[in-house]
């Protein structure tokens, strides 16, 4: 379990300096910080009026352009995570609650970051389904110019560092480690007071499975996440939001503590939350 815990931290270390290194490289002036690691974020010029009245204009109208600077996400999450392949019943799910934090920031000149964090504290149905669940992604992101009837897109190619503790055998748990690399977008459209919103991922990496005094192994992981909902503005900068997400990941979890077996594992539910500045 040691050597694959330490080829684990390497593989996240090399990854950041090969990133570091190859934006370094790339470094155009002709395009400032368009593919540096980190962008300078001018306080100075934004005026944080988070109770201004909201703008009810279509974005790409009226010089009404999308949000710019900072911005922060926090949603209740309330999921469904699909049961291992020897419980009883493997085609169900079981509920469980948790929480998504989101936070960055977009810059005038249209690019930025993301970050994003995920907590489920289940499922907890002891002797069938019981576990919890992480992950913490950092994204590097773009906005297009408007491209369809007020819609507008950010993609983003980021890293993503998510783990699965199986906890249904009652004397040992199987720990999945996930190190992913990923594609995505975002693509959202102002209504009124309503902003509409979708986001995809698709991701694909390496799972390093723990289990103990058992002999560990590891597994290539493919998969992906939806996001579908709504935003009501109730200001220029705080709306409330409901959104659908499901993740998805392919062959490849281990659940079985007494098997290197490779399963599948889907996780969909709803989500309640609040937006700053998005």
């Amino acid at each position: 379990m040691l050597s694959y815990r330490k080829a684990l931290w390497a593989l996240v270390f090399v990854a950041n300096l090969a990133a570091a290194s190859s934006a370094q490289a790339q470094y155009d002036t002709a395009f400032p910080g368009a593919v540096q690691p980190f962008t300078d974020v001018n306080l100075e010029n934004y005026d944080f009026q988070w109770f201004a009245p909201p703008i009810t204009e279509q974005y790409g109208q009226d010089t009404i352009d999308p949000n710019t600077g900072i911005f922060f996400e926090y949603h209740r999450l309330f999921m469904n995570v699909n049961r291992g392949n020897e419980a009883p019943g493997p085609w169900d799910g079981d509920a469980t609650y948790g929480n998504r934090i989101d936070f960055g920031f977009m810059t005038e000149e249209d690019h930025g970051w993301l970050f994003s964090g995920w907590r489920l504290d289940g499922p907890s149905y002891d002797l069938v389904n019981r576990g919890d669940f992480n992950s913490f992604e950092a994204n590097r992101t773009w906005r297009l110019p408007q491209f369809y009837k007020g819609f507008w897109m950010e993609p983003m190619i980021g890293m993503r560092y998510a783990q699965f503790n199986d906890k249904t055998a009652p004397l040992t748990f199987v720990q999945n480690n996930m190190l992913l690399g990923q594609l995505g977008t975002r693509v959202f459209s102002h209504r009124g007071q309503w902003t509409l919103k979708g986001e995809a991922r698709a991701f694909a990496g390496n799972n390093f499975v723990f289990r103990g005094n058992i002999d560990d192994y590891s597994n290539a992981v493919v998969g992906g996440e939806f996001a579908l909902g709504a935003a009501y503005n109730l200001t220029r900068e705080i709306s409330l939001d409901v959104f659908w997400n499901t993740m998805y990941f392919g062959e490849g979890i281990g659940r079985d503590p007494n098997a290197n077996d490779s399963e599948s594992m889907f996780i969909s539910g709803v989500a309640f939350g609040v937006t700053l500045n998005r």
